[in-house]
């Protein structure tokens, strides 16, 4: 009788959405075309530029080298940057352009980031959400931010949330040395998906599948980083581990993002009133990674353990949302992290977040290339000075997720004190005994 009721949300005229259709094909070639289009026919944003300089650096000096400066600050992982390289001279030899083949892998990747996507929602526990899982999957592919990270941005940030669905799909299905070797994997290209970490391991069912995924993570990720930690540990993890981001701004000072654009102008303000913020404000940015990461774990040992794949994603976006919305070190690819799995939180924040952040950064993205179909230059550093609307979305968008971070932990709180104090739940593991 439930699983009737579920069903019949995408009943009537909307029964087809919940099948396999002329409509889903239409869907994904539509997708497939937009990312196509996108790294071909365009030039990518700065970090385009970035990456052909980071691979020039590594081909004259080497990698170990570039860590320790370079025009361009390197902090990605080694075999990333070594992928990179490959593909510059792979370009210069082809005389293909270095743009499309550095986004081309991740527009490719991406697709199958929408098959994890539909694979882990065919799994969910949630009728509804299983019965919703090709229209929510179709969302996904047909994301302009998706279709922009991955096949234009120019940057590996969408991998993270291929390995963090493949990884979510391995757990669900039992495999915990293939969920943690996944992770081990991710940190070759990105390592933000570690943020995700807490919240997969609290949806692992015992300590065997804890040594098995911990197991898988470590060993993976030390073969990607074995070779370059023996000739100079202190420079590989400064550069990739301990790198916290980077406070961006135009160069008229218009933030990107974080709370700072909230701040009152210090010339209006009294001497102690000065000397008050002035300290708040060197605290805030001093322990901003503490004040983002902190939240975020303590999130993640609130919740409920569920093991179904829908409370694991809702987890892993809830997770990067506190880690959005407290953070002032921020890039706008960074929403490319957990886009996919904000498609499972409940409507009142998925829809506001997903519609928000698209008006955002493919309005600005559009203004800054002169064209809605992002032909012209990405011209970041000389249009500085942003329309009113611009700034009104992105004010918005820093409320949203502010508020958004404390809305989450709040529920998380009063559920897990509900959970505590009516069924005598234990604490969430490892706090607490399994």
């Amino acid at each position: 009788m439930a699983e009737n009721s579920q069903r019949s949300r995408l009943q009537g005229r909307f029964r087809f959405l919940s099948e396999h259709g002329a409509w889903l094909n239409g869907v994904i070639a539509l997708g497939a075309l937009l990312r196509l289009f996108f790294a071909v026919f365009t030039d990518g944003s700065l970090d385009v530029e970035v990456w052909q300089g980071h691979s020039q650096a590594i081909l004259e000096k080497g990698l170990i080298a570039y860590y320790h400066g370079g025009q361009y600050t390197f902090n990605h992982p080694p075999p990333m940057g070594l992928l990179a390289t490959g593909l510059y001279v792979l370009a210069n030899e082809t005389g293909l352009a270095f743009s499309f083949l550095l986004r081309l892998p991740f527009a490719l990747l991406d697709a199958g980031t929408a098959f994890l996507l539909y694979a882990c929602l065919a799994q969910a526990g949630n009728a509804r959400i299983r019965n919703a899982r090709y229209l929510l999957t179709s969302l996904y592919w047909l994301s302009p931010l998706a279709a922009l990270f991955s096949a234009y941005q120019g940057n590996s940030d969408s991998a993270v949330a291929f390995f963090l669905a493949a990884a979510t799909l391995s757990i669900v299905r039992g495999h915990f040395l293939s969920a943690g070797a996944l992770i081990g994997l991710s940190c070759w290209i990105k390592i933000p998906g570690l943020l995700a970490v807490p919240i997969l391991l609290l949806a692992l069912p015992d300590r065997r599948a804890l040594i098995r995924f911990c197991a898988g993570a470590g060993g993976v990720s030390l073969m990607g980083y074995l070779p370059w930690l023996i000739q100079d540990p202190e420079a590989v993890i400064r550069s990739v581990f301990l790198y916290r981001g980077l406070m961006i701004q135009t160069t008229l000072g218009t933030p990107i993002w974080g709370l700072q654009i909230f701040y009152p102008d210090p010339a209006s303000l009294s001497p102690a009133a000065f000397d008050l913020f002035r300290r708040f404000r060197h605290f805030y940015y001093q322990w901003n990674t503490l004040i983002a990461l902190g939240p975020m774990i303590l999130y993640a040992l609130l919740r409920n353990r569920s093991r179904h794949s829908e409370e694991i994603m809702a987890g892993i976006a809830g997770s990067y949302l506190i880690v959005y919305g407290l953070t002032n070190f921020w890039a706008f690819q960074y929403l490319a992290w957990s886009l996919p799995f904000f498609l499972v939180l409940r409507p009142g924040l998925a829809v506001p977040a997903l519609t928000l952040t698209i008006l955002y950064v493919y309005g600005l993205y559009a203004w800054l290339c002169g064209s809605p179909f992002l032909l012209g230059e990405w011209d970041f550093i000389a249009k500085s000075s942003w329309p009113l609307p611009i700034r009104l979305l992105r004010n918005i968008c820093v409320l949203f997720f502010f508020s958004g971070a404390f809305f989450l932990l709040a529920q998380a709180t009063m559920q897990a004190w509900k959970r505590w104090r009516e069924a005598g739940t234990p604490l969430p593991w490892p706090l607490g005994s399994r």
